[in-house]
């Protein structure tokens, strides 16, 4: 790991930060890409969120390459995704 995504990604104690780890918990991870939007609560009390931001700076820290997508009908928060290689997708696996 470089020093440029330790310091996004690890606690002063060299743990992975827990907010991190949480949003890349919550993406769906595909062969090739990984959607980063998810929503959170129930009912009418529904909150749209979205790790992109933080993925892609993690990628770019790393030195990944990535291509942005949507794929969802009306361009929704679900199908917002990164296309990103294998290696990658096991790069950020490793910080859940």
């Amino acid at each position: 790991m470089k020093a440029q995504t330790q310091k996004i990604v690890l606690t002063k104690s060299g743990s992975v930060n827990k907010s991190v780890s949480n949003m890349i918990s919550n993406c769906n991870f595909s062969t090739d890409k990984i959607y980063t939007g998810y929503y959170s609560g129930s009912g009418r009390f529904t909150t749209s969120h979205s790790a992109m931001g933080l993925v892609i700076q993690i990628l770019s820290a790393q030195g990944y390459k990535f291509e942005k997508g949507n794929d969802a009908p009306k361009g929704g928060i679900k199908g917002e995704y990164l296309k990103i290689s294998k290696t990658a997708i096991n790069f950020i696996k490793s910080l859940k």
